[in-house]
């Protein structure tokens, strides 16, 4: 049997823990804790292996979750943890709070299995392969909408962890890419209606401490200026933005020109209008104040299932993707008749491409209940340019 000793040299973690805990900027985070031990390397103690100690660190899982390509998985793509018992360290589906944004916790919350989330027509393939450290692959179906998910995986090397990757059949495989000028691409970024997935990686803003209050965005701009040559960027990544927001600019024309023409629109209810990209690139347009707004947090930092997380693309999103090319998608948020506030109905619709009718782009529009059965469709625009037609 292998001493103390040894054990630490094999594994950089010997010890971790999952825990909801407080930080000062981000409210309620969940953060593993990694320990290990610290021995006596004197060399007449070497070999009774005297412990000295314990050290450790807290890291938000979050912050783990940076390093994943998000925009390389697919619309329906995600990473996932587990650890060498099987416990989930992160997930989608891993909702360690009753309520998001609240802070009752559920019991147990820190040692869900994966086979709770991961429901399997075989016996814990799976999760067998992962728990016992294995590289391959596994293919499985997903409900409620029918699909079928490639599963990759892999240990991870001086960590009690494996890495999991879950690809949907159909989704990330084809992408395209359009050369745009830095200038060309600046210019449309500048639009103040214009914004990046804040849990994404772009840039680093991290690794020196003069970048850590940019947002991504502001990191962009700077590093495609020039003007912090320290940042370390997504150069792939960064191009396919600036091509996502040069070719959707000129929907801000047709957005403006209803604005203007609002009093002569016969479509009443209809407060804001939004468009997303794979790039987690976003476009959104008022038709109203922002204090008018039915749903205040629509969009916002707090509503999770409607923006772009580091985990999965929004809501919106991923169910106009999936219906057959121009139909709309029509949702009510999923508290409606639990809360005493005006229902709003959110229409969503994918952006074809000419030819393969796939769909790189969604965008879509809130509308007031009492509204729904107005002409949703004309307040969608033509994109003139990249091949793309809404």
């Amino acid at each position: 049997m292998a001493s103390n000793t040894e054990v630490s040299r094999t594994f950089s973690v010997t010890a971790f823990s999952l825990s909801i805990q407080l930080a000062d900027d981000q409210g309620l985070v969940l953060m593993t804790t990694v320990a290990m031990p610290v021995f006596s390397k004197q060399n007449e103690t070497r070999s009774k292996g005297i412990l000295l100690g314990v050290v450790g660190t807290d890291v938000p899982v979050k912050e783990l979750l940076k390093t994943i390509p998000k925009y390389k998985l697919g619309i329906h793509g995600y990473a996932f943890a587990i650890t060498n018992n099987g416990y989930i360290l992160t997930h989608p589906e891993l909702r360690p709070l009753y309520e998001e944004g609240k802070k009752r916790r559920k019991p147990n919350y820190s040692s869900v299995d994966l086979s709770e989330v991961e429901w399997e027509d075989r016996d814990d393939v799976l999760r067998n392969a992962m728990v016992n450290r294995k590289t391959g692959k596994f293919s499985m179906e997903k409900r409620v909408l029918v699909m079928t998910n490639d599963y990759y995986y892999t240990d991870i090397k001086g960590t009690p962890f494996s890495l999991g990757v879950a690809l949907s059949r159909g989704h990330g495989k084809y992408f395209f890419r359009g050369n745009v000028t830095i200038e060309e691409g600046l210019h449309d970024l500048e639009h103040p209606d214009v914004s990046l997935a804040d849990e994404w990686s772009y840039c680093n803003t991290d690794l020196h401490p003069e970048h850590r209050h940019l947002s991504q965005l502001e990191a962009i701009k700077l590093y495609l200026k020039g003007k912090e040559p320290l940042l370390q960027c997504d150069k792939e990544l960064i191009q396919e933005v600036l091509f996502d927001a040069v070719v959707s600019a000129p929907i801000e024309a047709y957005w403006t020109s209803l604005a203007l023409n609002k009093s002569e629109n016969s479509d009443k209810g209809v407060e804001v209008a939004f468009l997303g990209t794979r790039t987690g690139l976003s476009r959104i347009n008022l038709f109203v104040g922002a204090e008018q707004l039915t749903n205040q947090d629509f969009l916002k930092a707090g509503d999770k299932e409607n923006i772009f997380n580091a985990d999965h693309f929004p809501l919106w999103y991923r169910r106009a993707a999936e219906q057959i090319p121009g139909s709309f998608v029509y949702s009510i948020p999923f508290s409606t008749g639990t809360v005493n506030k005006s229902n709003v109905v959110t229409a969503s619709t994918s952006i074809q491409l000419l030819d393969e009718r796939k769909s790189p782009v969604v965008a879509g529009v809130p509308d007031l209940s009492t509204c729904f059965f107005a002409k949703h469709t004309d307040h969608i625009g033509s994109i003139q340019g990249g091949n793309l037609k809404m």
